[in-house]
């Protein structure tokens, strides 16, 4: 990626102490580009007409969005050979003229996205063109957390869970309490406990309609090795031959530490997606509708929409009962035996 694709976008830099705070700098960015990037403009004109309604489910409830400017992202072609024939929408140098980035590190771009789910929505991207794979970008993820002043989730939406640019690596950031399923952190009954390393600890969520796993604590390193040791479990588990196992993941910081939630999927969108005619309902779940806010383009699924076709949903993208509890006994016994951090201390220099 040649340097004039991105110096001439970049709004701000961040590199830590010396820089502004980054979730100031994202204001500021937002604002500025509201007033020069008329389609950001339209994308949050349309946000404020979005329509809202609550489904109370079996044991847990879901809000649901109708918001059309979502509908390139939930109908996206994924296959191989779609994303080999469109550019890639992410590269710097295809951006639109007047959007403009925060430099994060170096090696990131944030940037404005204008069709947004929330009034503060960025996507941050890779400034290479690389694979949309997380193991390499965990230190990135936290770190995005932190700086971010608690203010923000920093999701994951795997190659197969939801990614619209599964070629080009790239999180997203969303106001910090804005999803249901947060709630379930602090009530009783939602998680039971699996497991702890390095202050780290890890629980299993209760009674929620999918398969969620939540890890806390205050240690980036431990946090990255347990966050490595489910994913390596999910590998194992689910045996599906890709680099990396279908997933979400929503990270924020809280209470002087980090909270990961971690989504093992089994399927990509559900079968109502493929469905022909008025049967077709067109929901493919992300990490923000694994979260509890549920997002459909089309008018006609936002109002059809009921208990039994979410729950319906989740059962199908999400694992099994059967699925989660191995996964479980499985992390639970590699935390007994895990050795080394998995990460190099280079790469953890930005958590310092």
């Amino acid at each position: 990626m040649t340097d004039e694709a991105i110096g001439s976008r970049i709004f701000a830099r961040f590199e830590g102490p010396g820089s502004l705070p980054l979730a100031e700098l994202c204001g500021r960015l937002l604002e500025d580009q509201m007033r020069t990037w008329p389609e950001l403009a339209d994308g949050h004109e349309a946000l404020a007409e979005a329509r809202h309604r609550d489904i109370s489910c079996s044991g847990f409830s879901v809000r649901v969005q109708f918001n059309p400017r979502r509908i390139a992202s939930s109908a996206a072609k994924v296959d191989p050979e779609s994303i080999r024939k469109r550019r890639c929408f992410l590269c710097p140098r295809h951006l639109p003229s007047p959007q403009k980035c925060i430099l994060y590190w170096g090696e990131y771009l944030i940037l404005c996205n204008p069709a947004p789910i929330f009034p503060r929505h960025y996507t941050i991207s890779s400034t290479r063109h690389i694979p949309q794979l997380l193991y390499d970008h965990l230190h990135v993820l936290l770190s995005l957390a932190r700086d971010l002043s608690g203010k923000a989730n920093v999701l994951y939406n795997g190659p197969l869970s939801g990614a619209s640019a599964p070629d080009h690596f790239h999180f997203q950031a969303i106001p910090a309490g804005a999803l249901p399923l947060e709630s379930a952190w602090i009530e009783r009954g939602r998680k039971k406990r699996i497991g702890s390393i390095g202050g780290v600890s890890l629980f299993r969520g209760e009674n929620l309609g999918r398969t969620v796993l939540f890890a806390w604590g205050g240690n980036a390193r431990s946090v990255v090795r347990i966050v490595n040791t489910i994913i390596n479990g999910m590998q194992e588990i689910s045996a599906v031959g890709q680099s990396e196992p279908m997933m979400n993941v929503l990270c924020s910081h809280v209470e002087k530490g980090w909270r990961v939630m971690i989504f093992p999927r089994r399927s990509h969108r559900p079968g109502v997606y493929y469905r022909e005619g008025e049967d077709r309902i067109l929901i493919s779940p992300g990490a923000v509708d694994m979260g509890g806010l549920i997002i459909t383009p089309r008018e006609k699924d936002f109002e059809i929409l009921d208990s039994e076709m979410v729950q319906a949903v989740f059962r199908e993208v999400s694992w099994t009962e059967e699925m989660s509890e191995a996964l479980a006994m499985a992390v639970s016994g590699k935390l007994a035996v895990a050795g080394g951090n998995h990460i190099s201390g280079k790469s953890m220099e930005a958590l310092r």
